[in-house]
């Protein structure tokens, strides 16, 4: 037991990297026609992979700038439930910015960052988060950041193939 708990300091007072979910891919689809998918929550849900999402409700509004959804991520044995809104939904020129915030004490923001390239977008997914306490470090650094990596890299993927159909 003591070696356990000896174990367990030890591993928390190493150097984390970044907790920060971060994706990048190229999609065949403009900056507009994501900004489009990406606020439409009752159509967004319909694509999103099932492994990574426990639930996905849309909300009213479903759609647009204010539009809501109730969400359920599942990474590992980690479980968020909450409310989405998107907040900030925008396209200048050859960039798109849509954010999904997350509410809650356990919430972030989720910002989508579209550029258009060559045959369609290059597209840029981030979640700044903050490590969980001691002593679900270590298993949010082994397990739940490569599920939610994963998780991702197949959100721009899906979407980008919504956005191009």
């Amino acid at each position: 037991m003591i070696a356990a708990l000896l174990f367990a300091v030890a591993a928390e007072a190493r150097d984390w990297p970044s907790a920060d979910i971060v994706n990048e891919g190229t999609v065949a689809a403009s900056p507009e026609a994501m900004v489009a998918v990406l606020t439409d929550l009752a159509r967004v849900g319909t694509v999103l992979p099932r492994d990574c999402l426990g639930q996905w409700t849309p909300g009213a509004p479903a759609s647009g700038l204010g539009a809501t959804a109730r969400v359920r991520y599942d990474m590992a044995a980690m479980h968020r439930k909450l409310t989405m809104t998107v907040t900030r939904a925008e396209v200048d020129g050859s960039r798109a910015i849509v954010d999904w915030d997350h509410a809650g004490n356990k919430g972030f923001v989720t910002r989508w960052t579209v550029t258009a390239a060559e045959g369609g977008s290059t597209v840029k997914l981030a979640s700044p988060l903050n490590p969980p306490p001691w002593p679900f470090t270590k298993y949010y650094f082994d397990s739940v950041k490569p599920e939610w990596d994963a998780c991702q890299a197949q959100f721009i993927e899906v979407v980008g193939k919504a956005a191009s159909g």
